[in-house]
Protein backbone atom coordinates (compact mmCIF):
# COMPACT_ATOMS: atom_id res chain seq x y z
CA UNK A 1 0.00 0.00 0.00
CA UNK A 2 1.17 3.81 -0.77
CA UNK A 3 0.21 7.65 -0.92
CA UNK A 4 -1.36 8.39 -4.00
CA UNK A 5 -2.29 11.98 -2.59
CA UNK A 6 -4.17 13.92 0.16
CA UNK A 7 -7.80 15.34 -1.16
CA UNK A 8 -8.76 18.66 -0.63
CA UNK A 9 -12.34 20.10 -1.14
CA UNK A 10 -11.99 24.35 -2.04
CA UNK A 11 -14.69 26.48 -2.83
CA UNK A 12 -12.52 28.80 -5.46
CA UNK A 13 -10.27 26.70 -7.29
CA UNK A 14 -8.29 29.77 -8.93
CA UNK A 15 -7.66 30.65 -5.26
CA UNK A 16 -6.07 27.76 -4.41
CA UNK A 17 -4.18 26.80 -7.38
CA UNK A 18 -2.81 30.66 -7.40
CA UNK A 19 -2.03 29.75 -3.36
CA UNK A 20 0.07 26.34 -3.89
CA UNK A 21 1.59 28.21 -6.85
CA UNK A 22 3.52 30.70 -5.08
CA UNK A 23 4.11 28.39 -2.31
CA UNK A 24 6.56 26.87 -5.61
CA UNK A 25 4.06 24.15 -6.41
CA UNK A 26 3.60 22.77 -9.66
CA UNK A 27 -0.79 23.06 -10.87
CA UNK A 28 -1.06 20.03 -13.11
CA UNK A 29 -4.45 18.66 -14.93
CA UNK A 30 -6.96 20.66 -13.98
CA UNK A 31 -10.00 19.90 -15.42
CA UNK A 32 -13.76 19.67 -15.16
CA UNK A 33 -14.51 16.09 -13.52
CA UNK A 34 -17.72 14.27 -12.19
CA UNK A 35 -19.64 17.38 -11.47
CA UNK A 36 -17.01 19.52 -10.09
CA UNK A 37 -13.41 20.91 -10.59
CA UNK A 38 -10.24 18.92 -9.66
CA UNK A 39 -6.59 19.71 -10.20
CA UNK A 40 -3.20 17.85 -8.90
CA UNK A 41 -1.18 20.10 -6.60
CA UNK A 42 3.02 18.76 -6.84
CA UNK A 43 4.97 19.45 -3.98
CA UNK A 44 8.00 17.45 -4.21
CA UNK A 45 7.19 13.68 -3.11
CA UNK A 46 3.56 15.29 -2.21
CA UNK A 47 0.34 15.35 -4.60
CA UNK A 48 -2.58 17.20 -3.06
CA UNK A 49 -5.71 16.70 -5.23
CA UNK A 50 -7.69 19.85 -5.16
CA UNK A 51 -11.49 19.42 -5.99
CA UNK A 52 -14.51 21.41 -5.79
CA UNK A 53 -16.58 18.28 -5.16
CA UNK A 54 -16.20 14.97 -3.72
CA UNK A 55 -17.23 12.01 -5.24
CA UNK A 56 -19.12 10.71 -2.17
CA UNK A 57 -20.69 14.57 -1.59
CA UNK A 58 -24.10 12.88 -2.06
CA UNK A 59 -23.89 10.57 1.24
CA UNK A 60 -22.21 12.97 3.39
CA UNK A 61 -22.44 16.30 4.72
CA UNK A 62 -19.67 18.06 4.22
CA UNK A 63 -18.35 21.73 4.56
CA UNK A 64 -17.52 24.00 1.93
CA UNK A 65 -14.17 23.18 2.51
CA UNK A 66 -12.27 20.68 4.07
CA UNK A 67 -9.35 17.87 4.37
CA UNK A 68 -11.32 15.24 2.79
CA UNK A 69 -9.01 11.90 2.60
CA UNK A 70 -5.76 10.53 1.91
CA UNK A 71 -6.28 8.06 -1.18
CA UNK A 72 -3.82 4.97 -1.05
CA UNK A 73 -2.81 2.24 -3.65
CA UNK A 74 -4.01 -1.60 -3.03
CA UNK A 75 -3.32 -4.30 -5.18
CA UNK A 76 -6.83 -5.64 -3.88
CA UNK A 77 -9.53 -3.02 -3.22
CA UNK A 78 -11.91 -6.15 -2.49
CA UNK A 79 -9.33 -7.26 0.17
CA UNK A 80 -8.81 -3.98 1.39
CA UNK A 81 -12.64 -2.88 2.10
CA UNK A 82 -13.17 -5.96 4.36
CA UNK A 83 -14.53 -5.11 7.70
CA UNK A 84 -14.74 -1.42 6.68
CA UNK A 85 -17.38 1.35 6.47
CA UNK A 86 -18.08 1.42 2.95
CA UNK A 87 -19.20 5.39 2.27
CA UNK A 88 -19.17 5.18 -1.47
CA UNK A 89 -18.13 2.38 -4.15
CA UNK A 90 -16.24 0.19 -5.54
CA UNK A 91 -16.46 2.54 -8.49
CA UNK A 92 -14.47 2.84 -11.81
CA UNK A 93 -13.37 5.76 -12.66
CA UNK A 94 -11.32 7.35 -15.47
CA UNK A 95 -8.78 11.08 -15.19
CA UNK A 96 -5.60 11.70 -15.60
CA UNK A 97 -4.18 9.58 -13.36
CA UNK A 98 -5.45 6.50 -15.93
CA UNK A 99 -8.42 4.21 -14.78
CA UNK A 100 -9.00 2.99 -11.32
CA UNK A 101 -11.34 1.02 -9.24
CA UNK A 102 -12.06 3.08 -6.44
CA UNK A 103 -14.03 2.88 -2.98
CA UNK A 104 -13.95 5.53 0.07
CA UNK A 105 -14.26 4.39 3.86
CA UNK A 106 -15.34 6.18 6.89
CA UNK A 107 -12.24 6.56 9.06
CA UNK A 108 -11.40 8.02 12.61
CA UNK A 109 -10.95 11.96 12.89
CA UNK A 110 -14.47 12.56 11.16
CA UNK A 111 -12.72 11.00 7.55
CA UNK A 112 -12.55 8.91 4.74
CA UNK A 113 -9.94 6.76 3.59
CA UNK A 114 -9.90 6.18 -0.23
CA UNK A 115 -8.67 2.82 -1.46
CA UNK A 116 -7.74 2.45 -5.70
CA UNK A 117 -6.69 -0.40 -7.26
CA UNK A 118 -4.81 0.74 -10.92
CA UNK A 119 -6.58 -0.77 -13.33
CA UNK A 120 -4.71 1.16 -16.53
CA UNK A 121 -2.06 3.82 -16.65
CA UNK A 122 -2.54 6.98 -18.44
CA UNK A 123 -2.48 6.60 -22.66
CA UNK A 124 -2.82 2.73 -22.33
CA UNK A 125 -5.04 0.59 -24.50
CA UNK A 126 -7.21 -0.36 -21.60
CA UNK A 127 -8.09 2.99 -20.74
CA UNK A 128 -8.31 4.74 -24.46
CA UNK A 129 -10.57 1.63 -25.80
CA UNK A 130 -7.57 1.18 -28.73
CA UNK A 131 -7.99 -2.13 -31.14
CA UNK A 132 -4.86 -3.96 -28.90
CA UNK A 133 -4.51 -6.49 -31.96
Amino acid sequence: MGLANLAVKVVDMDAACSYYERAGAEVRDRMRWNGGERADIYMGPLTITLMTRALYEDRIDLPDEAFLHPALFTDDLDAELAGHDVVWGPEVVEGPFGRRRVAFVNAPGAIRLEFMEQLAPVGSPERTGADRS
